[in-house]
């Protein structure tokens, strides 16, 4: 039964990218329709990943760190277009510029693992510059007029599940790298399933509980 875990996290994501097209009206902007795409873009990545390794023969890293490095910088690109402070979105298209720059010189350096392992260190970054980010967005939204009514903005639930997911996996993550606990694949598996539980519960909470004067 544990091995069809791994089919989960793409069902997941398909049944959240049909209830947000449900409720595509109440997005307004390219902004709240960006939260939707990098939903849309993980579900992709769950069915190309397992035919690529298919029809290549190759572990599916590639796809894998590709699409770490563009989820990471539509997440920063969210965050800093939807940030008020001027000198914080300043800081946010920094983080993208220096996310930008790990990432070339992971290629330059690291290319031949691109295909054999993940970019922990590239991973880590991006969920570390997410969580200053995030923080940022939270301080600005909880001091605002829109703080009684936090619960009806796309966004609040979009990082929500971001971090629900990110931030409990990282060390999940490093520990299985660095040893730190023994691999097994059911427990890797049961626990993705459960992140990616959380996080589309959130994404899916926030797409019915929206309201579109709250999403610009």
């Amino acid at each position: 039964m544990l091995i069809y875990l791994r089919y989960f996290p793409g069902l997941f994501a398909l049944i959240t990218v049909i209830i947000g097209l449900l409720n595509w009206s109440k997005l307004p902007n390219y902004k709240s329709k960006l939260s939707l795409f990098t939903i849309g873009l993980t579900l992709l990545i769950e069915v190309l990943g397992p035919l690529f390794s298919l029809w290549t023969g190759l572990l599916n890293y590639y796809i894998f760190n590709i699409y770490i490095f563009i989820l990471f910088q539509l997440y920063f690109y969210i965050l800093v277009k939807i940030l008020k402070n001027y000198r914080v979105k300043v800081l946010g298209s920094i983080f993208m510029v220096v996310y930008t720059t790990v990432f070339i010189l992971n290629l330059i350096f690291q290319f031949e693992t691109l295909g054999h392992d993940i970019y922990s260190g590239l991973y880590s970054l991006g969920v570390l510059l997410f969580i200053i980010l995030s923080t940022f967005y939270f301080i600005e939204l909880f001091n605002s007029s829109n703080v009684l009514n936090y619960k009806k903005n796309i966004f609040f639930w979009f990082v929500i599940g971001v971090l629900l997911f990110h931030v409990p996996f990282l060390p999940f993550m490093l520990s299985l790298e660095w040893f730190l606990i023994e691999y097994s694949s059911s427990i890797y598996w049961i626990v993705l399933f459960i992140l990616n539980l959380i996080m589309n519960s959130c994404f899916i909470i926030g797409f019915l509980w929206t309201e579109k004067k709250y999403n610009y």
